[in-house]
């Protein structure tokens, strides 16, 4: 029913008798109605909503749609899409992404093909993934940077870490769906400067699961800790992403020898002002003397005063200007 929006229609109908059938239809249409009027506003919307992607070939138009500008994002931001899709990675080829219900970052991927998300990332990102031999993405999710890296290059060998349960399954699916089993290696534990146990808190936005106590949680969840460094257990890096949620110079410390010997880019978040100091200060601890801002309009050297927007939080962290141009 999901694929490609595909609803199969006249199980169990009787062809001999279509004026019963018509009949038989038109009764429940009262009944149908004072259950809806029963039900709040707001969940009828809901429900009209999500059955009409539902009807073939809307999702496929809405996204056209939205493609060409005509769906504001007021629109498609509350539109879900699921089934699996053919994604244009910049330099115009494809790959797949599978949606499910549970995937909160397929609307911003999906209807606009990445148009309105971390667009000023992933481009740069595609380019430093073509001359890398393992990515490391940490705090992969559905994998999304993954399948971009894995796109690329296809030499390219990943390491996509998520400790989320609910975000492995989609992450393996997304595996899956592109054939990269075999280049692909997911880890189902977080990563910090220690190994151990931690307790991961997951909010309504699933996106934005942290191991730190101060963040507001909808459940919580004990998992495993590992280190960057004994996770790659010497084999060469030569890019990581970093997204945990305030938790990534901890996780800069704990791949300080994989970090020193290959001197990988690094593309980190960092939420707030204090966050974007506590990685800067990391970084060069570790050897890194240029950090830029992924803003609006590309990169820009990092100043003093900087408070990483909401929409724009990603930060490219190299050894000097070469690997950042």
């Amino acid at each position: 029913m999901r694929n490609g929006g595909r609803l199969k229609y006249g199980a169990g109908v009787n062809s001999a008798a279509p004026a019963q059938q018509h009949a038989h239809r038109a009764k429940p249409a009262p009944i149908v109605l004072i259950t809806l009027l029963s039900v709040p506003s707001k969940e009828i919307l809901t429900s009209a909503r999500d059955l009409f992607l539902r009807v073939p070939g809307c999702q496929r138009a809405v996204r056209a749609a939205t493609l060409r500008g005509l769906v504001p994002s007021a629109v498609w931001r509350r539109l879900h899409p699921t089934g699996e899709w053919s994604m244009q990675a910049p330099d115009g080829s494809t790959f797949r992404y599978v949606s499910s219900d549970a995937d909160i970052l397929a609307r911003s991927l999906i209807w606009t093909n990445m148009r309105h998300w971390e667009e000023t990332t992933h481009p740069l990102f595609y380019q430093l993934a073509r001359n890398a031999r393992r990515f490391v993405d940490i705090g992969a999710f559905s994998g999304i940077y993954t399948l971009l890296a894995c796109r690329a290059n296809p030499q390219l060998e990943a390491v996509a870490v998520e400790p989320n349960p609910a975000a492995i399954r989609m992450l393996n699916r997304n595996v899956r769906a592109n054939g990269l089993e075999s280049r692909v290696t997911i880890i189902d534990k977080a990563l910090s400067d220690a190994p151990g146990r931690a307790v991961l808190r997951i909010p309504t936005n699933t996106t934005t699961a942290s191991l730190l106590a101060r963040r507001p949680a909808q459940r919580v969840l004990d998992v495993d800790v590992t280190t960057g460094d004994a996770l790659l257990d010497g084999l060469a890096v030569d890019l990581i992403k970093i997204d945990v949620e305030g938790l990534e110079p901890q996780v800069l410390r704990g791949m300080e020898k994989s970090i020193r010997v290959h001197h990988p880019a690094i593309i980190a978040e960092c939420l707030d002002k204090a966050a974007l100091s506590r990685v800067r200060e990391t970084a060069f601890d570790l050897g890194y003397r240029r950090i830029q801002h992924l803003g609006d309009t590309g990169p820009v050297p990092v100043t003093a005063d900087l408070v990483p927007p909401a929409r724009y939080a990603n930060f490219l962290i190299t050894r000097d200007a070469a690997a950042a141009s």
